[in-house]
């Protein structure tokens, strides 16, 4: 069952005197930012079933980023009074994601596969150096820019417009026609033209495309012990403007109106095209693949939280604490956006923000949750675990009497063997 709301405590409404207008106007913004916020109490489910926590001590951590909790989960009353996070119309939300599922047939040794994952970043090493005509010098140009592309690095896309103002006189000149959309004003002494360019709709290129390809079954060294002679394989991708669509808002979003599941058969479609041009790449990178897969999967697109900009780091809420009392927000929106270790880090922050550790207590203190379990952590354990890598007791034994022998301590005996001598 998905999430559908969070639960808020009613606040008592204070009786206040009648003022004038204009004096209620200009406190308007000031209630919203520094007046008594609710306090979070809860959630509610699509069923309706609500999950509450304990009154005035419990807390409700959402790990779904700062755009889904802000702008879908919180309730429409809750937010036109109090407000969101300060700073967050200044930030825009990363486009989406797809994942291609790929069956593989053969080990990790067989297909020669890596734990480590593939990355190909657009432009990444194509600097846009100019040289100068006049005095021969180089000037240096930004690294992973194409001013062709109307998309910018934070998701967004934008309109370019061109104002040509013309001189009417005997009929107006002559000229070359714009492919663009153009809107004409006229007037009797002046003819003005806006001319406004399309953007350009944003396609999975093969060869040039972000694109991510990892082996999960690579990373895990019990694998093959549970699942046999079978690899996995996740090529991810940014949706195309076929499954999204964004809006200019503050925050900039984007709307997802095509859902990509199911299992995707080649040149069938949208997906099926999407697919092939992914896979294309994929062989051309790893071709020791061809002929090994046995079964392909189209999914998403899912949400990947805030662009990686400037005004992400920047802005005063990107923490874990929020204006609400009993909220608090984790994940990769804190740290590093698509990184494990980033949610990971993103997560524990959280926690300690539950605890009520400040930066006193991490930095001079040296205070944490983290801290606070190993008081409680036993050195050594006597119960044998489920490890990833089995554990033989056997090699322990050998290596530690390989090591008492090169230190030059005697063997310990037992009593039944002394008993016998």
């Amino acid at each position: 069952v998905s999430l559908q709301e969070l639960l808020f405590e009613k606040q008592e409404e204070e009786k206040k005197p009648l003022k004038k207008k204009k004096q209620d106007d200009e406190k308007d913004n000031k209630d919203i930012d520094n007046g008594p916020k609710p306090r979070c109490r809860g959630i509610r489910l699509q069923n309706g079933c609500e999950i509450t926590v304990s009154d005035g001590e419990g807390s409700v951590i959402s790990t779904l980023g700062f755009l889904p909790t802000f702008l879908h989960l919180l309730p429409p009353d809750i937010r036109s009074a109090h407000g969101v996070l300060p700073g967050l119309p200044a930030v825009a939300e990363r486009r989406p994601l797809m994942k291609i599922l790929v069956g593989l047939r053969g080990t990790k040794e067989e297909l020669d596969l890596t734990g480590a994952d593939w990355y190909r970043l657009p432009n990444a090493t194509l600097p846009r150096d100019e040289l100068d005509p006049l005095t021969g010098g180089v000037k240096f140009g930004n690294i992973g820019v194409d001013d062709d592309d109307v998309e910018g690095s934070g998701g967004g896309e934008t309109m370019e417009t061109a104002e040509m103002t013309e001189i009417a006189e005997g009929g107006g000149g002559r000229g070359k026609r714009s492919k663009a959309t153009t809107t004409t004003s006229t007037s009797s002494s002046s003819s003005t033209t806006i001319a406004t360019k399309t953007p350009r709709r944003s396609k999975f290129t093969s060869g040039q495309s972000w694109m991510k390809v990892s082996f999960p079954s690579a990373k895990d060294p019990s694998w093959s012990d549970c699942h046999g002679s079978v690899s996995t394989c996740v090529v991810t991708i940014e949706a195309d403007d076929d499954y999204v669509k964004m809006f200019d808002t503050k925050p900039k979003i984007y709307s997802i109106f095509n859902k990509g599941g199911g299992s995707a058969m080649v040149g069938d479609g949208t997906a099926g095209r999407l697919t092939d041009r992914v896979l294309k790449d994929l062989m051309e990178t790893f071709p020791q693949l061809g002929d090994k897969m046995e079964c392909i999967q189209l999914c998403g697109p899912f949400r990947s939280g805030l662009t990686q900009n400037p005004a992400r780091f920047a802005i005063k809420g990107n923490r874990p604490e929020t204006p609400y009392p009993g909220l608090f927000i984790g994940g990769a929106d804190l740290t590093v956006a698509d990184s494990f270790s980033g949610a990971i880090v993103g997560s524990w922050l959280a926690a300690n923000a539950v605890m009520g550790y400040s930066y006193v207590d991490h930095l001079y203190l040296k205070k944490n949750i983290t801290s606070d379990l190993e008081q409680f952590l036993e050195e050594s354990y006597d119960v044998e675990e489920d490890l990833a890598v089995p554990f033989d007791s056997k090699e322990c034994d050998d290596a530690m009497m390989k090591k008492n022998n090169e230190d030059g301590i005697a063997p310990t005996t037992t009593a039944e063997s002394s008993k016998e001598e």
